[in-house]
């Protein structure tokens, strides 16, 4: 009764009316302010404020107050036809938003006393170019000075100068990243001495490149075997260009001038063009706007802290960025692409190579995708590159840039032609050398006896197999695999797998042979493949084969091959077919030598000719991720009588050359060829030169047909046995011909070397599609967007920057939004340290050197990182410095700390990345299937000094960081890391106690103790110090005594466990050292590496 009774009495009260500042204007902020807000009135209408919309669109009303239903506020914000709806982008406003908005307008549309307009976006603080504070000329460093004003102002006493060994460790981590040595630790000089000689130190440029490679998102190459597709091969040579930037304290806007834009601004540098790096790494084979949409996002998160990635399907919902500044931005890098550049004494691009960008297609137009979608663009317009309207002002203007044939054309660089003759004329004389002893070989071999006359061929007996698969069979048939079920009267794969499940038949197959075969595909993953493979050599690595395949993009029959683990699907191979799970299928397939024919379902598909045979080997039947059914195999010799259909790939026989006359023509091949460089070379020279460069263009490509031709009858020689390298020589040949017909009409044009290598724009594409000379100009859009980022107009640039180094000191940056100085980036606390350290960062040449000497010279940097409850009452987030700061080590500074401690950090500088050790199979697991070669599947270690290089220059890989510094909190760079999380977990304790580079670390560790003069306590005191720079209390003294003992007690009854620890790391052990006393201490170095101290900073 009661129940009813409140729900009666709740239906009659009045409902409560909408409230604007509650139910609405939240709302509009985050719906609509973007089109209709400060910066941006579409239609002229301004919806910001109560009083805004009463003003209407243009002056012309859109509330009809009183009468919502007359409204055409609302009837857009309700209307069904997307077009019309308000807001474009997103789901619709909710009914309860609906609901509000027209009680609103239906109550008179009340404006809120004292409401305010949303601030004009350009007025953000962050907006403003940063100002110099006006000092007194003796006030001292500005960081303590400005720091002090506030403390003073808040009631709070700064802490005093921390310890000097606690400081030393402070500054030699934060410049160089290492622990300071015992010596170092007693250094007396004064401190901006010391400070000087680290910031001059080769290590400082590696210490600070690692945290900018965070930033700028390195990664080491990518890809599916050799095939590239994330990042660059040899890109480790823009992470050389960073460290060695740093240690010659280059300026921050040369460095962001030449890692957007050296190509244009010093194409002739190799040095400089390292920096193109930072644009060369976001390279996506797969999809060139994921490759655009990274480039976009990175450069501008990295460079002026906005996240220009928010207006990719519409204008920014918070900042003053348009849906058209985006396309805008994306226009400034749609011409550029990528290619490897030849670096002095290398040929060979899978060695060497610089990886760099230029413009390639200058005229392609950029268009803005519609709701963000590629598949949508709109036609109607091109977007003009551009930066940012709101910042817009102080832009320079976009000019063209033409480029030295040095740039455009890298064979004609000196380097590059002296490298190429030298191999040509290398080739020569090896070429000569073979010729004499193949001549040697055929004067003293013995005299060739007459052959027999041949006789009949012995009949060939015949073979028959037939199995129809209502038994097993293993006599017949080796079943390799788990997935195999005999039953329902057939050979049941069950199991959809890329592995070696198979049946490999037992008997010998003759040469010529005739297969009829009942099976159905009965499912599957992905490909759904049913294989028959026969001549499969014992390693499987050679074989050919008929396939049907049900993958669903192409379902096809198609004859194929593998040759050295390799294979390769032949276009004359194949026939479309549309292959149905679960319908049967006769395959018939004759061969006879190397011609091939297929039969499918009694109908005629294929003849193909194979390049070679080896009937040696056996037949197998197997599925490839899929599921089959074999119900009826038949084999049997192939009638001699039985007519085959010819294959239109198939080749003349070659006569078989002798040695003498491969080499004769092989040496004939190398001189042209060295000919043809010559000419050709001759010809680049004359580049610019019109008529100097029509001349030896005609000699030019006269010498590359001569050397083509060359080639090609060397090759018909050599491989007479080859039938596919046959046809290509024969190929190669006739373009020869064509050339010289060509040049005799005066119509003759040479090759130009392939001097680069252009990575590919789509899998589909093939290097040689490209041209081997780029474009002699470039568009100059990335030097006008560099030069925009430094301008000194530009408000962010240097506060980016700034906030960045001031993070990795303190721990803590002064703009809590590393990555995002736009409308939604709180004034900070210290806004007038940051403007003074970025005015005076720019007004000194944007000098790194300079900002880390004004930070860590202060006082503020050197005090002790203590606290005091009154102090964290008044101050819980330290926001005013009055302590210092404390925070773990990164995860490269913990893993270089412990080789540099024990002994065994290389320090040299620069170089390929390395690969140290690596836990089990992890690598493998995270790579594609069948990647080729090895080591892109299979991570191989490296060995020797390799295994000791600094972290900064271990491997990256995009899905697989080092799995033992993940642990620690390194990214894996698929986006711009700004600031590193922090965890605490036990894993990170079981890395530094049993990995095998730190177990290796502390055994050596413990031999330079073990080695030293000195009693136990004297002895842990030492260790103690070098790991934590200072000195330990009698109380930590004891602890670690007891351990120590405790662990000899432990390898005394267990001598093999000793020897076993002493066994970790490829380091050679110290025989003179016994194994119980050497493991004990081995274990209380990895103690102390594992102190929580040890991996602070503070």
């Amino acid at each position: 009764m009661n129940k009813f009774l409140f729900i009666i009495l709740a239906a009659a009260l009045p409902i409560q009316a909408a409230d604007y500042l509650r139910d609405i204007k939240p709302v509009l902020k985050a719906r609509c302010y973007a089109c209709h807000g400060a910066l941006k009135q579409k239609a002229g209408l301004r919806v910001d404020s109560a009083a805004n919309i009463r003003k209407g669109a243009k002056g012309e009303d859109v509330l009809s107050i009183g009468k919502p239903g007359g409204s055409e506020l609302l009837a857009r914000l309700t209307a069904a036809d997307a077009d019309e709806r308000m807001p474009p982008e997103g789901a619709p406003l909710k009914p309860a938003e609906i609901a509000a908005i027209r009680e609103w307008i239906a109550a008179g549309a009340p404006v809120p006393a004292n409401e305010s307009a949303e601030a004009d976006p350009r007025e953000h603080w962050a907006f403003q170019v940063p100002q110099l504070v006006k000092l007194p000329g003796d006030a001292g460093n500005p960081v303590d000075v400005l720091l002090e004003q506030q403390r003073a102002a808040r009631g709070l006493k700064a802490q005093p100068i921390a310890e000097r060994t606690i400081r030393l460790r402070r500054l030699y981590l934060d410049l160089i990243g290492l622990p300071p040595t015992r010596t170092q630790l007693t250094d007396t000089r004064p401190w901006e001495v010391i400070v000087d000689e680290l910031l001059k130190s080769p290590h400082h440029g590696e210490r600070w490149a690692r945290h900018w490679m965070d930033i700028w998102r390195y990664t080491d190459w990518y890809g599916l075997g050799a095939q590239l597709r994330n990042s660059q091969k040899h890109i480790w040579h823009w992470r050389d260009w960073i460290v060695e930037s740093l240690n010659a304290d280059k300026g921050y806007d040369r460095m962001i001038e030449e890692m957007l834009a050296a190509d244009e601004l010093a194409p002739t540098d190799l040095k400089a063009l390292r920096a193109t790096g930072f644009l060369a790494r976001n390279y996506y084979l797969f999809n060139r706007t994921t490759w655009l949409d990274a480039t976009i996002e990175h450069t501008g998160k990295a460079f002026v802290g906005l996240t220009l990635n928010c207006a990719k399907c519409h204008d920014h919902k918070y900042d003053p960025i348009t849906h058209e500044d985006y396309y805008r931005f994306r226009a400034i890098f749609e011409p550029h692409q990528v290619r490897l550049d030849p670096l002095p004494g290398l040929t060979d691009f899978e060695k060497g190579g610089l990886p760099r960008v230029f413009d390639n297609h200058l005229d392609i137009t950029t268009r803005l995708h519609l709701r963000g979608d590629p598949k949508t663009p709109d036609t109607n317009r091109v977007m003009r590159a551009g930066v940012p309207a709101v910042l817009s002002e102080f832009a320079p203007e976009i000019q063209s840039v033409k480029l030295p044939a040095y740039a455009f054309a890298p064979a004609a660089r000196e380097y590059v032609q002296r490298d190429r003759l030298a191999n040509a004329k290398d080739a020569v004389v090896t070429a000569k050398q073979e010729l004499t002893k193949a001549k040697q070989l055929a004067v003293n071999a013995p005299p060739e006896k007459p052959k027999p006359k041949p006789k009949p061929p012995a009949p060939t007996p015949k073979f028959s197999v037939h199995d129809d698969f209502s038994n097993r069979n293993d006599k017949l048939w080796e079943v390799v695999g788990n997935g195999w079920k005999f039953e329902k009267g057939a050979a049941l794969q069950t199991t959809a797998t890329r592995e070696t499940e198979r049946l490999a038949l037992r008997q010998k197959l003759p040469r010529d042979f005739e297969l009829t075969c009942r099976y159905t595909h009965t499912g599957g993953s992905l490909y759904r493949s049913v294989t028959f493979r026969f001549d499969v050599s014992a390693d499987r690595k050679y074989a050919n084969y008929v396939y049907t395949s049900a993958h669903a993009p192409g379902p096809k029959l198609h004859v194929a091959y593998t040759r050295g683990g390799a294979s390769t699907y032949p276009p004359d191979g194949l026939v479309a077919q549309p292959i149905v799970i679960g319908k049967p299928y006769t395959l018939r397939l004759a061969v006879r030598d190397r011609l091939v024919n297929v039969w499918l379902n009694d109908k005629f598909q294929i003849a193909y000719t194979l390049p070679d045979r080896k009937p040696d080997g056996r037949l197998e039947l197997s599925g490839f991720d899929a599921t089959v059914a074999f119900d009826d195999l038949q084999i049997k010799s192939l009638p001699a009588d039985l007519k085959l259909t010819e294959s239109k790939n198939a080749t003349p026989e070659v006569k078989p050359a002798s040695s003498v006359e491969i080499s004769e023509a092989k040496l004939a091949a190398a001189e042209a060829k060295l000919a043809a460089l010559e000419t050709m070379f001759a010809a680049e020279q004359a580049r610019g030169n019109d008529v100097a460069f029509k001349a030896a263009e005609q000699r030019a490509a006269r010498a590359e047909a001569v050397s083509l031709k060359a080639e090609g009858e060397y090759e018909l020689k050599a491989f007479a046995k080859d039938g596919k390298k046959v046809k290509a020589a024969r190929a190669k040949i006739a373009n020869g011909e064509k050339k010289l017909a060509a040049v005799e009409q005066g119509k003759g044009s040479f090759t130009a070397l392939r001097a680069a290598k252009k990575a590919l724009e789509t899998p589909a594409h093939k290097e040689s599609q490209y041209p081997t000379v780029y474009p002699a100009t470039s568009t100059g859009r990335r030097t006008a967007l560099a030069r925009w980022i430094t301008s000194p107009k530009n408000p962010l640039t240097a506060r980016v920057a700034v906030n960045h180094v001031w993070l990795r000191h303190f721990g803590e940056p002064l703009v809590e939004t590393v990555d995002d100085f736009g409308l939604r980036a709180k004034r900070p606390v210290q806004q007038l340290l940051l403007d003074h350290l970025a005015a005076d960062f720019m007004a000194n040449g944007w000098s790194f050197r300079r900002l880390h000497r004004l930070i860590v010279t202060s006082r503020t940097y050197r005090q002790d990182s203590n606290t005091a409850p009154e102090m964290l009452k008044r101050d819980p987030r330290n926001e005013l410095l009055a302590r210092g700061p404390r925070f773990r080590l990164s995860a490269e500074m913990i893993r270089d700390q412990a080789l540099a401690t024990s002994g065994l950090l290389v320090r040299r500088i620069g170089g390929p990345s390395v690969r140290p050790y690596h836990p089990g199979d992890l690598w493998r697991q995270v790579s594609h299937y069948g990647s080729t070669p090895a080591t892109s599947q299979t991570y191989v270690q490296d060995h020797g000094e390799k295994l000791y290089r600094r972290s900064i220059y271990t491997y990256w890989k995009r899905t697989l960081p080092p799995p033992s510094m993940a642990a620690f909190d390194a990214p894996n760079r698929e986006a711009c890391t700004t600031g590193r999380g922090v965890t605490n977990t036990p894993l990170q304790a079981f890395i530094l106690m049993n990995d095998p580079q730190y177990v290796e670390a502390a055994r050596v560790f413990s031999e330079s103790m073990l080695t030293g003069p000195g009693s136990d306590r004297e002895r842990l005191s030492t260790a103690f110090e070098r790991v934590t720079s200072r000195s330990p209390s009698e109380g930590e003294l004891k602890i670690i005594s007891a351990a120590l003992e405790r662990e000899r007690h432990r390898y005394r009854a267990d001598q093999p466990g000793a020897e076993h620890l002493l066994a970790v790391g490829e380091s050679a052990r110290n025989p003179d050292l016994p194994a119980v006393e050497h493991a004990a201490w081995t274990n209380i170095c990895a103690l102390l590496l594992n102190l929580s101290e040890a991996v602070t900073r503070r």
